[in-house]
């Protein structure tokens, strides 16, 4: 019996304070499937992420108000956030952000799954975001889990 690698529809909370952006990635992204939430007040992105459930973040580091950097520790605190990968889409990435974002993949605590700098090529944004969310499909095929009814009895119904 073959099933799917993760559920249809995941969804995808993208954070960026320009709209020509959000609207890039959602072109790139649901085509291949992918449901894209989107908003450009980053202070909206945590009641957004936890009101939605998203299987993965898309986050921008420079943004009015609250950058992607507090951002992501809020997130990363919130105990049904913290799970959930992350990949910053930013402009800064030059020199010392690059070694920022480095230590970040890395990290323990707050870490981030991926990062692209912009401007960035619509096919890499799609391999990135496959590759994060295969890395973490155990974390997703659970998280889905508990919303769907066991393979069987949803074949039991189809008889």
């Amino acid at each position: 019996m073959i099933h799917n690698l993760w559920p249809d529809e995941l969804k995808i909370l993208t954070v960026d304070d320009e709209q020509d952006i959000l609207n890039l990635i959602r072109l790139s992204l649901e085509p291949a499937g992918f449901r894209v939430l989107r908003t450009t007040k980053p202070e909206d992105g945590l009641n957004m992420a936890l009101q939605e459930k998203p299987d993965l973040l898309l986050l921008d580091i420079m943004m009015p108000r609250m950058d992607g950097f507090e951002l992501l520790r809020r997130i990363r605190r919130h105990p049904k956030l913290r799970h959930v990968p992350v990949i910053v889409i930013s402009a800064r990435a030059h020199g010392d952000d690059q070694l920022r974002m480095l230590k970040l993949s890395a990290a323990e605590e707050d870490h981030i799954d991926a990062y692209l700098g912009k401007p960035f090529d619509p096919a890499i944004l799609l391999k990135t975001v496959k590759d994060v969310l295969i890395k973490h499909k155990d974390f997703l095929l659970e998280k889905h889990r508990v919303l769907e009814k066991p393979w069987e009895a949803r074949e039991a119904t189809y008889h």
